[in-house]
């Protein structure tokens, strides 16, 4: 199971580098990179940089802090920009070239059907109480069945004192803790229980057929992907 911690933090990032040569003001952090399918990658860039990002189509880019300037590379475009809560895919092509004028943190997201752009997923608009206190925003419009086995990208809400009773997903599951914090008991196959305190900036990838249940005292705001498995 991935997991890491407190990833917002100053430590444990990489330079980026380009051509050969590292790029000033720009470092990243892995979070997960899955061979097949998803990979989550944060971005954190300083005053003024500028860095050329890879990609496909259907990858995304949400922005956490700051603002973040995409355009496709062309000298005579100014390009377009993002503020916190933009979720925004690349140029037509693929390639972009990404700046800011102050600074910026952001997670790159890349895999299938992540969901069409959006100016501000954490506007008002949007959002279904599914629970008593607990609220979700879906990026990506499915028809949920019983198993939850389809591919889901969102945001879920936990009101102060909330709880999420403890349920299976038929998919590997990944959390990104955006905001407060949590108490999620997870339940292995074997019986096994494990409880982990979550904060802000926590990640963790939980694999199929592992169950849990959560519970906010706080209240929290989390990023969620489901990835289908093939059983």
């Amino acid at each position: 199971m991935t997991s890491h911690n407190a990833t917002f933090s100053p430590i444990r990032w990489v330079s980026a580098a380009q051509a050969g040569e590292q790029v000033r003001g720009v470092w990243t952090k892995e979070l997960l990179r899955s061979p097949d399918g998803d990979s989550f990658t944060l971005l954190r860039m300083g005053h003024g940089a500028k860095f050329e990002l890879s990609g496909g189509a259907d990858d995304r880019i949400l922005v956490l802090d700051g603002e973040l300037v995409v355009s496709a590379g062309d000298e005579r475009e100014e390009g377009t920009s993002h503020r916190s809560g933009a979720y925004c895919g690349l140029p037509a092509g693929g390639t972009a070239v990404v700046s800011t004028p102050d600074r910026c943190l952001a997670l790159i997201l890349n895999g299938e059907r992540l969901g069409d752009p959006a100016d501000d997923v954490f506007d008002p608009d949007g959002w279904h109480e599914w629970s008593p206190g607990q609220w979700s925003k879906a990026l990506l419009e499915v028809e949920f069945d019983e198993n939850f086995d389809e591919r889901i990208v969102g945001l879920a809400h936990f009101e102060p004192g909330s709880v999420a009773p403890r349920h299976p997903h038929q998919t590997a599951h990944r959390f990104l803790f955006l905001d407060g914090e949590a108490d999620d008991e997870l339940v292995f196959p074997d019986g096994t229980r494990q409880t982990a305190h979550r904060v802000r900036g926590d990640f963790v990838d939980y694999p199929y057929p592992v169950e849990h249940q959560s519970f906010s005292k706080t209240g929290c705001t989390i990023l969620f992907l489901h990835e289908p498995i093939a059983r």
